[in-house]
């Protein structure tokens, strides 16, 4: 049970992650002081602007530091971090340790103006819900280290996310949570990918995990500039039979807050594009062919997010707010023409081109041809067409 637990994870660290100890239950107090919820719309709000650009070039890029996975990405945009692996002497216990985790950021300026975050998975010890540990909880206050792990009682999603946001943005003022929206549908999707490692568990009579997905939208001024800011994850709740949790698909994405609207796309598309290394993920962690299989299924339902997303509130007809951008966008069947696949991708443009490396065009433009187009022009482009149904 361990091991599929651990290389789900590791799988969706890969395509999502953070890095950095998170804040503690004073900071959790400070969160709910500073974004007290203001249902009113703010005086100085920021018109959003209306629209997307017609035409969006992207690269197909690496993950710098290991090449663990691909991503596309506008091709002037700055990387800034990647994988990195935790020293278990530094933390107590090798809880942390078994997975390489990911920071990445993709920058479109210096300034980070606009970026796009993955943050690193992180497991937590909360020994209040197993009896096991009612003895020893009381020797591992929060804030102390238990077999690697930051004790921390486990906070609901909103919470967890205020504090991230408090930590990732320490010169922030202003700062206004706008809407907090929760997403049991991403609770939906980790609760599939660890249905054998839950079953087990129960089996042994355990209660079954918990999931919580959601998602915050923050306005907030940050060296003088209002931006707008989306932070999303999914709390996996293992406190009942191991005394932890731990935060899964933990993503930020942010723009100044006026252009939320033009850059909705920019974040979709790279969101959605990720795909992993097969040859890294064999070398790091030696897998056979069961891990093997289980990596292709767990992509599969991370690469799905979207779609079951919009399928299912389209269904319930529950409100699809784009103007939060989380995750809600239309999605599409396309078929590549280099080598036949199909491909899920967004279907916000009318055209859609690739090259034999994976570099991406997308436009709404019918006149537009980047095989006659500088700098497009140095490589062959074509057409992926919606797959036949």
């Amino acid at each position: 049970m361990r091991i599929v637990r651990i290389v789900c994870g590791l799988l969706v660290m890969a395509t999502v992650c953070p890095a950095a100890s998170l804040g503690s239950e004073s900071s959790a107090a400070d969160a709910r002081r500073k974004y007290a919820k203001d249902r009113t719309p703010a005086p100085e709000a920021v018109p959003p602007t209306e629209g997307k650009p017609a035409t969006l070039a992207f690269n197909r890029r690496w993950e710098p530091k290991e090449q663990a996975f691909s991503f596309l990405a506008p091709p002037d945009w700055a990387l800034e971090g990647g994988m990195f692996h935790v020293n278990p002497a530094q933390t107590g216990g090798s809880t942390n340790s078994i997975s390489a985790k990911c920071d990445l950021t993709l920058k479109k300026d210096a300034e980070g103006t606009v970026f796009f975050r993955w943050l690193p998975t992180w497991t937590f010890a909360d020994m209040s819900r197993n009896p096991q540990f009612s003895y020893t909880a009381a020797m591992f206050p929060p804030g102390s280290q238990y077999q690697g792990m930051t004790v921390r009682p486990m906070p609901s999603v909103n919470q967890f996310l205020q504090e991230l946001f408090m930590q990732i943005h320490p010169q922030a003022t202003d700062a206004r949570l706008v809407e907090f929206t929760p997403m049991p549908e991403l609770g939906e999707v980790f609760r599939k990918i660890y249905k054998a490692a839950d079953e087990s568990q129960q089996a042994m009579g355990f209660p079954p995990f918990g999931y919580d997905g959601g998602g915050i939208l923050v306005e907030y001024t940050e060296g003088q500039r209002p931006y707008r800011e989306v932070l999303s994850v999914c709390l996996v709740d293992m406190r009942a039979s191991g005394a932890m949790w731990s935060n899964q698909y933990t993503l930020a994405m942010r723009a100044p807050a006026n252009e939320t609207l033009t850059w909705k796309p920019v974040f979709d598309i790279i969101r959605q594009s990720m795909k992993l290394n097969p040859e890294w993920f064999a070398r790091a962690y030696q897998a056979d062919a069961e891990r093997a299989r289980l990596a292709q299924e767990t992509m599969r339902y991370i690469q799905n997010i979207d779609r079951e997303i919009y399928a299912h509130r389209a269904k319930t007809n529950a409100e699809i707010r784009h103007e939060s951008y989380l995750w809600l966008n239309a999605q599409n069947e396309y078929v590549n023409p280099f080598n036949g696949q199909t491909e899920q991708d967004t279907d916000q443009f009318k055209y859609r081109w690739t090259t034999e490396q994976g570099d991406m065009i997308y436009t709404d433009r019918a006149d537009f041809n980047p095989n006659t187009t500088r700098p497009y022009n140095d490589r062959t482009w074509k057409l992926t067409p919606i797959r036949q149904r």
